[in-house]
C-alpha cells in the first residue's frame, strides 16, 4: 500500500483476432503488412518488432509516480487457490521484470503489455496469449504473488473491439474506432441522451422542457412566498391581538383597583389592605410577643474600670543627688 501498488488498475484489454481471420499466417504467427491490411484497425497497434498482438493496458490511477515492476499478470484462474504457495503461484503468472524505465508510471500514466507469449522480445511481452472468441479473466497480482490488485472478466469480444474501463466500476466494449492503447479511454455518453438527440434533433422539445421547468419553479416560488407572507401577516396580527388583550386586562384591573381605592381602601390595593388588617388583629390579640412592662432600668455598678485614678498620669519622683 505504501508503495502504491494498489493504485494500478487494469484499464483496457484488446484481443487480436487477425490470426484466425487471416488465412496466410505462417507457423510462427508472423503477420505481414499485407495480412494486417485485412485485419481490424486496432491490429495496427504493433510492438517493437512491428507485429500486432493482443494487449493489456494498465493505468496508474494515483497522482504520484509508482513502478509496476515485479508485479504479475495472468489469465490462469488456478492462481486464486488460497492453498497454493507464492512460489507455485509465480510459475503460473507472467512477471513484469525490473530494470526498464518504462515500468515507472507517472500520475495517470498508462502502460501496455503485449500478450503474445514471446517474453524474449522484451519487458512489455507476457508469457501467455489471450484467447479470441472466448471469455477469460485477467488478474493483476502484487510483487508478493499473494495480493490481488485488480481483475476483470472479459467476455468474447467482437473482432477489432476492446474492453475498456470508463469509470472505477464501469466497463464498456469499445468498437474499432474507439480503441485507445496508451491513451485515455473514450467516455461513452448516456444512451438515453443519445436517444433524446435522435428524437429531438432541433432541440424544440428540450427548449419547451427547460422553459416549463423554469416557469414551474417560478410559479412554485410565487405560491411559496404568497403562503409564507400570509402566514407571517397572520402571526403578526395574532401577536398584536394578544398584546391588545393583555393591555385591556391590565386596564380593567387598574380601573377595578381605582374603584376599590376610592370607596373602600382609600387608594391601597385590596390584597395589601386585607393583609395589614389581619396582621394588626394578630398582634392585638397577643400572638407576637410576650407582655413587657415597657420600662427601661439602668443600674450603675462601681468597678475598677471606672476608677478615675486610672485616668491620671503618675507624678515622677525626684531623688536628690548623692
Amino acid at each position: 500500500m505504501a508503495q502504491g501498488a494498489h493504485d494500478f488498475k487494469l484499464n483496457e484489454v484488446f484481443v487480436l483476432s487477425c490470426p484466425k481471420q487471416c488465412t496466410a499466417v505462417d507457423d510462427s504467427g508472423y503477420v505481414s503488412p499485407a495480412m494486417a491490411a485485412a485485419c481490424p484497425k486496432a491490429a495496427f497497434y504493433v510492438d517493437e518488432y512491428g507485429q500486432p498482438a493482443s494487449w493489456i493496458e494498465i493505468e496508474n490511477t494515483s497522482y504520484s509516480t509508482h513502478d509496476i515492476r515485479n508485479c504479475f499478470l495472468t489469465i490462469n484462474p488456478a492462481v486464486l487457490d488460497k492453498t497454493m504457495s507464492a512460489p507455485e503461484r509465480e510459475k503460473l503468472m507472467s512477471l513484469i521484470p525490473a530494470g526498464d524505465l518504462r515500468t515507472s508510471l507517472a500520475a495517470k500514466q498508462r502502460i501496455t503489455f503485449f500478450a503474445d507469449g514471446h517474453t524474449n522480445r522484451g519487458t512489455l511481452h507476457l508469457n501467455f496469449t489471450l484467447p479470441a472468441g472466448e471469455a477469460f479473466t485477467v488478474y493483476l497480482f502484487d510483487g508478493n504473488a499473494v495480493d490481488l490488485l485488480d481483475s476483470v472478466r472479459v467476455e468474447a469480444l467482437p473482432a477489432g473491439s476492446s474492453y475498456a474501463r470508463i469509470a472505477d466500476d464501469e466497463w464498456h466494449v469499445c468498437d474499432t474506432d474507439n480503441v485507445t492503447p496508451n491513451a485515455p479511454n473514450v467516455q461513452y455518453s448516456n444512451d438515453k441522451i443519445k436517444e433524446f438527440k435522435e428524437k429531438d434533433p432541433h432541440g424544440i422539445a428540450m427548449t419547451l422542457m427547460c422553459m416549463g421547468v423554469v416557469f414551474s419553479c417560478l410559479i412554485l416560488l410565487f405560491v411559496f412566498f404568497h403562503i409564507f407572507g400570509w402566514a407571517m401577516n397572520r402571526a403578526a396580527k395574532l401577536a398584536r391581538v394578544r398584546a391588545i388583550r393583555a393591555i385591556h386586562e391590565k386596564a380593567e384591573r387598574v380601573v377595578e383597583m381605582a374603584k376599590q381605592g376610592t370607596t373602600e381602601t382609600k387608594g391601597i390595593d385590596m390584597e395589601t389592605y386585607t393583609a395589614v388588617i389581619g396582621l394588626a388583629l394578630h398582634e392585638y390579640f397577643g400572638g407576637t410577643h410576650d407582655l413587657e412592662s415597657g420600662i427601661l432600668t439602668i443600674n450603675q455598678t462601681q468597678t475598677t474600670w471606672a476608677d478615675k485614678s486610672h485616668e491620671l498620669r503618675v507624678t515622677p519622683q525626684i531623688h536628690p543627688a548623692n
